[in-house]
């Protein structure tokens, strides 16, 4: 078990015995009922399969004795670039019985204006986990670190190519953050609609490498048809591996997950909750999960830490897109 997740185990222990005390207490809302008082919803805007869908349905899994033995249901509102999501959130606005899985592609998409939403628009409540970035190259390629990726796409500008999920999404702005280090060589970056989509381009040969995560490409390189070049942080399936850092790129882009409820949750409800999913994500069932998904822990001292990163997180987007011309001035 990494320092990280051993950290929040401890923190689960400390959660749980807070968890024993809140299933106890009333409910600090005005019909005094005890919270919670019906099943749990969890809001996803990912399609059924990916990433942020199984986090959902993990959370849903192991949540249920977390939250008074109530059932918990996944829903799926896609549409919009997460705008279907929001909005419902919106309409709940105040009612703990609705939680959101929020990712940093939601955070980009308010940076652009895509969705007429920001931070204030959701309560943050816990910053979950951590997937961090990677750059694949097929096993017969001749690149064998960053240096030599970056040094041929110097020498050859515009002519080397990389696979990767959406234009000026998160995933875009975590490679550009890495290429700006590496004096911002030619690469043409190639908008696939999903990380699947872009890692089969670069085993096709469509692409030079792909931009993505280790749940994307983990069967490939344990099929030995890929290898990676590079990894955002360390991961204990890449042993091997070395990190952006390691290679002389200090700069470590992730994409993260977290859990929000609609806005205006009281405090109470925000202290509450936070303190029954602190004490989830400790359950073992959990952190098989987390392990097996190669992803790590990503938890803040408590729910306005969050809520100040998201808003910096937001921030730090829009600097990153209008360093790149990519920013619409009319949004």
């Amino acid at each position: 078990m990494s320092r990280v997740r051993a950290d929040v185990s401890r923190w689960g222990a400390i959660a749980a015995a807070f968890l024993l005390i809140a299933c106890e207490a009333p409910d600090p809302g005005a019909d005094g009922a005890s919270y919670p008082s019906r099943p749990i919803e969890i809001v996803s805007w990912a399609s059924p399969g990916g990433p942020t869908d199984v986090l959902s349905r993990s959370l849903a899994r192991v949540g249920s004795p977390y939250f008074g033995d109530q059932r918990i249901n996944v829903v799926n509102r896609q549409g919009g670039a997460g705008a279907a999501t929001m909005q419902y959130l919106s309409g709940r606005a105040g009612d703990p019985h609705v939680l959101a899985v929020f990712t940093a592609s939601g955070a980009v998409n308010m940076a652009t204006g895509r969705i007429p939403f920001g931070p204030g628009d959701v309560t943050p409540l816990l910053r979950v986990q951590m997937d961090p970035f990677l750059i694949a190259v097929v096993d017969e390629s001749p690149f064998r670190s960053l240096d030599e990726f970056f040094a041929e796409a110097r020498s050859r500008p515009g002519e080397l190519s990389i696979a990767g999920f959406g234009a000026a999404s998160a995933h875009f702005l975590g490679f550009s953050r890495l290429t700006a280090l590496a004096g911002d060589p030619d690469i043409r970056w190639i908008a696939y609609p999903g990380s699947s989509d872009a890692a089969v381009a670069a085993l096709g040969g469509h692409t030079d490498a792909v931009h993505s995560n280790y749940n994307t490409i983990r069967e490939h390189i344990r099929a030995g048809s890929m290898r990676v070049l590079g990894v955002a942080l360390p991961l204990d399936a890449l042993p091997e591996t070395r990190t952006y850092a390691e290679q002389g790129y200090d700069v470590a882009p992730v994409h993260w997950r977290g859990v929000v409820g609609p806005p205006g949750l009281s405090a109470e409800h925000v202290s509450d909750i936070r303190g029954r999913l602190e004490a989830l994500i400790g359950d073992p069932a959990f952190d098989e999960y987390m392990s097996e998904a190669a992803m790590e822990y990503a938890v803040m001292e408590g729910a306005p830490v969050f809520a100040d990163w998201l808003a910096s997180e937001v921030a730090e987007s829009r600097s990153e897109l209008e360093r790149l011309g990519l920013l619409d001035s009319s949004r």
